[in-house]
């Protein structure tokens, strides 16, 4: 029980803190950086939408902690007190990008339907910009699209630490869910 009680609870959280953004910028610089265990759970690969067996559809969140983290991965000369002036208190969004790979020749973007949920509610992106997906190849093997690329941007406020619910339709009538747990994400 004092195990239990010595861990941190984590969750999605908006807005951030300053402690938070401190936590956020040591884990992005952290000898190890943030570690492929901690990214993995950002990202979700959807086996029912793919092309052939190599190109798998995937869906990757960007939390507002998340891109502090990332952020001071990538700066240099950078440190806490530096994160917490250029997060606290800015504007932020939640970042989802959708790499949907259901059919050869897939139609023109915007033919997926995507449906975002959190405890029954629909929640609409603030901005919704979308692209034909073709995955790389070779130098020898002609582009051919597969699907759409899908960026997504919400107001995090609109946003609690319950599940996050993705469902995706495609023109071709095939269906797809993921799930995200923002309770044990931040």
């Amino acid at each position: 029980m004092a195990l239990l009680s010595a861990c941190p609870v984590w969750s999605y959280d908006f807005p951030l803190t300053d402690s938070a953004i401190r936590n956020a910028y040591f884990l992005g610089t952290r000898q190890a950086g943030m570690g492929n265990d901690f990214l993995a759970q950002y990202s979700h690969s959807i086996p029912t939408l793919r092309v052939n067996e190599s190109l798998i559809s995937r869906v990757r969140i960007e939390t507002p902690f998340l891109q502090v983290a990332a952020h001071a991965s990538r700066a240099l000369n950078y440190n806490a007190q530096d994160a917490v002036k250029d997060f606290y208190g800015k504007p932020v969004v939640f970042r989802m990008t959708l790499e949907i790979c259901y059919m050869v020749g897939a139609p023109k973007p915007n033919s997926i339907r995507i449906t975002v949920t959190q405890n029954d509610k629909q929640i609409v992106p603030r901005s919704d910009d979308r692209s034909t997906f073709f995955p790389a190849t070779d130098p020898y093997t002609p582009a051919v699209d597969v699907g759409e690329i899908v960026n997504l941007e919400f107001d995090p406020r609109k946003l609690d630490s319950s599940t996050l619910t993705i469902q995706i339709d495609t023109p071709d009538d095939r269906h797809a869910k993921t799930e995200f747990d923002l309770q044990t994400l931040r």
